[in-house]
């Protein structure tokens, strides 16, 4: 369930019963601590949650779960094809100041000819999106926002590891435009379609293509994923998070690794440890949880980090010359 605001959260906890709680605040609100805590603190009994989150799709490690009614997280949207093991309240937090779309350039779409826009964002910025297509709309554009899948909750949303809003209207757009102020969304928009991507840089606030970065990125992950061919023992990585967990994924993988005459071994993990892997002296990591884990975190790894479809198609298990994105659809 979602939440607009701190008292309607208070509402929605009395409302089930909740006396103890745990609280899941971003980096960016924890100079907030304090008084975010000092507002539940007076109704329940309330833990904060000192570990990493990295999504609706993750509630930390859940050692405590026996003695909490529920759980706050603050920044996301819930995902609504997920089991949560508590009941999960998503504080939704949006960014307040209003956004001046006006004084973006829109000069490169212009110079290409696109007229036909589908228009992607980040949860936070979901709510300012009525403006920026009324101005675009005013200027002649067509604009798509596209239909989610079940794992998001808001049309147009796009995550790090799903772009089901893209897919759904790639067939009617000229270029994709993401509002967001990271470049892996868009980056991941531009490799899972075939329609060039542009970053709406709320830090900036100018416009950029993605096709070079896209490039760049490729062409790292080729170089790193290919010395997978010589791994002899591969690690299995399933991910315990409740969001994340691809069971059956991870055992068909190992089963196609044991069809290639691969040692491999199952291993469970939260939030991962390149030394855990080392340690094990695995030549190669085939990770099934969340996606950038391998694609961003593959600099801290000595060994190749592969998402299931980089290795399905190394290994010649599926026969695509497009790089293909790894996505959650749903967990199991």
């Amino acid at each position: 369930m979602n939440a607009q605001s701190i008292e309607d959260a208070i509402i929605e906890l009395k409302g089930i019963g909740a006396r103890r709680i745990m609280l899941q605040i971003p980096d960016g609100l924890k100079p907030e601590v304090f008084n975010i805590f000092g507002q539940f603190s007076t109704e329940f009994d309330v833990v904060i949650s000192g570990e990493p989150f990295y999504g609706a799709c993750d509630l930390g490690n859940f050692s405590m779960e026996k003695n909490i009614d529920a759980v706050v997280q603050f920044g996301h949207s819930v995902m609504p094809n997920v089991v949560y093991p508590v009941p999960v309240i998503f504080l939704e937090w949006k960014l307040s100041r209003k956004i001046d779309f006006s004084q973006v350039s829109l000069e490169q779409i212009d110079s290409k000819g696109y007229r036909k826009i589908g228009l992607l964002c980040s949860i936070q910025y979901c709510d300012q999106m009525d403006s920026f297509v009324e101005m675009m709309k005013k200027k002649g554009y067509t604009i798509f926002i596209g239909n989610v899948d079940r794992r998001m909750s808001r049309p147009g949303q796009v995550l790090g590891c799903n772009f089901s809003a893209a897919h759904s209207v790639s067939s009617n757009v000229d270029c994709f435009i993401v509002v967001s102020t990271g470049v892996f969304h868009s980056i991941g928009v531009q490799l899972s379609t075939d329609r060039e991507t542009f970053l709406l840089d709320l830090n900036s606030m100018t416009l950029r293509s993605m096709k070079s970065e896209a490039e760049t990125f490729l062409r790292k992950r080729y170089a790193r994923i290919e010395k997978a061919l010589d791994a002899r023992k591969f690690c299995v990585a399933m991910n315990t998070k409740v969001g994340q967990r691809r069971d059956r994924l991870a055992l068909l993988i190992q089963k196609k690794l044991t069809e290639l005459g691969k040692e491999s071994v199952m291993v469970t993990t939260d939030n991962v440890v390149p030394s855990d892997f080392v340690n094990m002296r695995c030549d190669a990591v085939i990770f099934t949880g969340c996606p950038r884990v391998s694609l961003d975190d593959q600099e801290k790894f000595p060994m190749p980090v592969l998402t299931p479809p980089e290795f399905l198609r190394l290994f010649g298990f599926k026969q695509d010359d497009r790089y293909i994105m790894d996505e959650i659809v749903s967990v199991s």
